[in-house]
């Protein structure tokens, strides 16, 4: 590997400049409020300027982010002197070039990718625990795509990482389209009439919809042999504060005795939870009460 010490020198120099705005505009923050915390927060302010599609000003944005708007343009200032930000116009900003520099730097490793080495190792605990084979998937191209799967060497389930299924028989892909947003939705919805793979395969469109809003209203979603017969599993979304980005299941019918999947939701959602944290730290950080507030509440 050949090493650019120049530009490792300016990285350096940028990062040094950044944490002295960042520390210095740390308290400035709201009262109470932590170190970590409030670097969280200054985080998170970054990532949704960043991901703002919806052309929202920097003054929307700061109050989602529960950040004063004084604050907010200290700390922008410093996102963009040091190269994290520039203005495209008054009060909007896109990635600058450090930050694009540092995507530059992993651009061989997608999200997928990340999100599956974050994964495997939680999802082997969670096989070991109750010796039923565990997934990741996402949805590419309106179908759904095991990233990870943890147990069942012997095969009995019928997937494989990197196997694309149709969406709307599988758990993990009724989680990922429950979440969609409203237009993606009904343009997948108008693909009907969805094809009959089992006799509890949903082909209709309206009837689909039903399961969805039920899907998103509970928080799981169920694959009642509507992929295989006989084949039931559990799903759950992986979710950050703009979207679903992923879900995880567990599969109910494999060996032992037969259960009612639901049994293992709990230990779902801790997984789910567990595996958010892990993806979206700054964000989970910045969006949790502080530690006085939460122990009130307790």
């Amino acid at each position: 590997m050949i090493l650019d010490y120049g530009f490792q020198s300016k990285m350096v120099k940028t990062a040094l400049a950044f944490n002295s705005h960042i520390m210095g505009d740390v308290r400035m923050l709201q009262a109470g409020t932590t170190a970590p915390r409030a670097l969280a927060k200054s985080l998170a302010l970054l990532a949704r300027i960043i991901e703002n599609e919806s052309g929202s000003s920097l003054s929307a944005i700061a109050a989602v982010a529960g950040i004063p708007l004084s604050t907010a343009h200290r700390l922008v200032t410093g996102f963009e002197e040091t190269g994290f930000l520039m203005r495209i116009g008054r009060g909007r900003y896109v990635a600058g070039p450090a930050l694009t520099r540092l995507a530059d730097l992993r651009r061989d490793q997608d999200w997928g990718a990340f999100a599956a080495r974050v994964s495997r190792p939680i999802l082997n605990r969670v096989f070991r625990k109750t010796g039923r084979p565990t997934h990741l998937g996402v949805l590419e191209d309106n179908m759904m795509t095991y990233l990870v799967k943890a147990g069942d060497r012997q095969g009995h389930a019928i997937s494989r990482e990197g196997m694309q299924l149709e969406a709307y028989c599988s758990g993990i892909g009724k989680a990922l389209l429950a979440h969609l947003p409203p237009l993606q939705l009904e343009a997948y919805l108008a693909s009907e009439p969805f094809v009959r793979l089992t006799p509890t395969t949903i082909t209709s469109a309206a009837e689909l919809r039903r399961e969805l809003v039920e899907i998103r209203k509970r928080g799981y979603a169920v694959d009642n042999g509507e992929m295989a017969p006989g084949l039931v599993c559990l799903a759950v979304p992986i979710k950050n504060p703009q979207s679903v980005s992923a879900a995880i299941s567990l599969v109910a019918t494999h060996e032992g005795a037969q259960c009612d999947p639901t049994d293992y939701l709990p230990l779902l959602q801790d997984t789910a939870q567990e595996i958010e944290k892990k993806l979206f730290p700054y964000l989970a950080a910045a969006l949790s009460p502080p530690d006085n507030q939460s122990r009130r509440s307790a």
